[in-house]
């Protein structure tokens, strides 16, 4: 009852926070799950797993999940009953993002994704490196800020989170360019 009450607040927010930080739906996008924003990288140097790595300044494009189109209940023609129904949409979504970065539609600036996540194991099986964030006031935050978050955005269609589900930690995930296009190109 809370939540649907609250829900509209948060969905306005999406827009306000999307808008202020430039993050759109990416182009021919076939759910409109993925969204993304272009900025430089402003960590220390990381090692991709196609042998380059990572300089600061390199520009990235930070995917993020429209928790608007989740929330739904029903993407495509898939009902969302757990996040394990959402990942052959990621990996469409994927297909798309790489055919994007393959033809050159995708800023040619962009060296790697980049992401947090709460779902290591999904995003580790759609092929992407992932680091534990460092321990500390911030990923705490984080992964309480991206929990609630879950929690709104959750359908009705869903199922309650098992306990290892939310005893996840955030992580973020990286895929560089040329990974992406050839795990996804085809």
């Amino acid at each position: 009852m809370i939540k649907r009450l609250i829900a509209p607040v948060f969905i306005l927010w999406e827009k306000i926070f999307s808008r202020l930080n430039d993050i759109y739906t990416v182009e021919n996008s076939p759910y409109g799950l993925l969204r993304m924003s272009i900025h430089p990288y402003s960590g220390d140097p990381l090692p991709l797993e196609d042998g380059s790595t990572l300089q600061p300044g390199e520009y990235v494009a930070e995917l993020h999940i429209s928790n608007t189109v989740i929330y739904s209940g029903k993407v495509g023609n898939v009902t969302v009953a757990s996040d394990i129904h959402l990942l052959p949409l990621f990996r469409e979504e994927m297909h798309n993002l790489a055919r994007l970065a393959r033809d050159g539609r995708l800023d040619p600036r962009v060296k790697a994704l980049w992401g947090v996540t709460l779902f290591g194991p999904g995003v580790k099986r759609m092929g992407f490196q992932l680091r534990p964030l460092p321990s500390g006031k911030n990923a705490t935050m984080l992964k309480a800020w991206m929990g609630f978050l879950r929690w709104i955005f959750s359908p009705p269609t869903a199922r309650k989170r098992s306990r290892t589900s939310a005893a996840r930690q955030a992580q973020e995930f990286w895929m560089s360019i040329k990974h992406l296009v050839e795990k996804y190109g085809n």
